[in-house]
């Protein structure tokens, strides 16, 4: 059994729910800032500077990323150029040609990779990428043999970089773009440029580059299938990190992005917004006695509830544990009480049939609003979070508007919410 020493003198003991699980321990005061969840979840960061769209962030990165291992691939794919025109059975008519071609191609690399950094980030500047390559595996072809030069297999290159960095359309164009120089170079071998010449086709000496050619479309139709596949894939994650698990309402960090994004739509037009921190009210008795599977499928109704008494344009999001909050856009402070006490009476009339037992439970809110509260996000869901406080102080089962200390000892008490058997008005 554990020993809780009883607070010593300077020192006060807190019982609210903490970020994961229940406790009751002794601490020194701190600041509101450093101890309130608002500041845990942001791990001190503020607001504002959280992405405003996390998942284009990541596929810029995934970008970039590309962007250096394609890199290293084009240097790859020179050496080996390099390495195969030494070879004794590799015929190369003008080695002028092909060096020149090498030169041009190493200066390409540096200046789009090394020199010209910006835009590093962008699907573009991978797909310049993809036609620098095709050029240079083309001259480097045409120098050493055209249809019988050994380096033929080096378009195979081409269609795996488009398949792997660009998606669907990028392979397919490329695979055209492959196809074409195929036919460009057999149209050169067998005279169909030269007027007055005779075109003579020979089948033994075509049957390699075409079965190449149906080797390519085939390796392009696979890498377009794990292509599609890895996109689904990714859809599948960002859903996931997107959403609450149990709830399927959005997690805070969407919540976070979202409200972010209005909230400068907002500072555009002078316009005003309100914040529900909503917490549940006793469900530690609930999982007490009927266990927390009871206690689960009363937040998942807790959700369901809440989520049916929120206009379109609203944003609700579960916090973690048995707290929500709620991001209502173009909204007073009384317009948002009276759809917090909505919810908050639905909550509580609306009981959960659980194994035969009707299980009710009542929720508090916490209401703060812009700009009468603050003028950045951080601070009016701390607000939030103090009125939540307040809600829970006054005998929980309420709904509470956020008032400064100063304003609320001066001003005549304000009804912080009422009962679920009271109507709204």
């Amino acid at each position: 059994m554990t020993k809780v020493s009883p607070p010593k003198k300077g020192q006060h003991t807190s019982s609210r729910k903490g970020f994961f699980f229940e406790k009751t321990i002794a601490k020194t005061p701190v600041s509101y800032e450093k101890s309130s969840p608002i500041y845990s979840l942001l791990n001190g960061q503020r607001v504002g500077q959280i992405p405003i769209d996390e998942h284009k962030e990541i596929d810029k990165e995934e970008l970039i990323g590309y962007r250096s291992t394609v890199a290293g691939l084009e240097w790859l794919l020179l050496l080996l150029v390099l390495l195969c025109t030494k070879l004794p059975w590799v015929h190369v008519p003008e080695p002028t040609l092909l060096y020149a071609s090498m030169t041009a191609f190493a200066v390409f690399i540096c200046v789009l990779h090394y020199m010209w950094r910006s835009h590093d980030g962008t699907r573009w500047k991978l797909s310049l990428n993809m036609w620098g390559i095709t050029f240079f595996i083309t001259a480097v072809v045409w120098e050493t043999g055209s249809l019988s030069s050994p380096l033929l297999p080096l378009y195979f290159v081409i269609v795996l970089l488009a398949g792997t960095t660009l998606g669907t359309l990028s392979t397919l164009l490329g695979t055209l773009l492959v196809t074409a120089c195929y036919l460009f170079l057999g149209a050169a071998e067998t005279g169909f440029f030269l007027s007055g010449a005779t075109v003579t086709f020979h089948a033994e000496h075509l049957s390699g580059p075409i079965i190449q050619l149906f080797l390519l479309w085939l390796l392009a139709y696979f890498v377009t299938l794990i292509s599609k596949e890895t996109d689904r894939t990714k859809d599948k994650i960002r859903q996931l990190s997107r959403t609450d698990q149990l709830t399927g309402l959005w997690n805070m960090k969407m919540l976070l992005i979202f409200m972010q994004r209005e909230y400068q739509r907002i500072l555009a037009k002078t316009g005003k917004f309100s914040v529900l921190m909503i917490d549940a009210d006793s469900l530690k008795a609930v999982n007490d006695l009927y266990g927390h599977h009871a206690g689960t499928m009363l937040i998942v109704s807790i959700s369901d509830t809440m989520r049916s008494e929120l206009r379109e344009e609203d944003m609700l999001a579960r916090f973690g544990g048995d707290e929500f909050v709620a991001f209502l856009p173009d909204t007073t402070c009384q317009e948002a009480w009276k759809i917090a006490e909505r919810m908050r009476i639905k909550i509580a009339q609306v009981p959960l049939n659980y194994e035969g037992h009707t299980l009710s439970i009542t929720v508090s809110c916490g209401i703060a609003c812009y700009p009468e509260h603050g003028q950045d996000l951080t601070q009016i869901m701390k607000m939030a979070d103090k009125a939540l406080y307040t809600s829970k102080g006054h005998g929980k089962n309420q709904c509470t508007i956020f008032k400064a200390p100063e304003a609320a000892s001066s001003a005549s008490p304000t009804p912080y919410g009422r009962k679920a058997e009271d109507p709204v008005e």
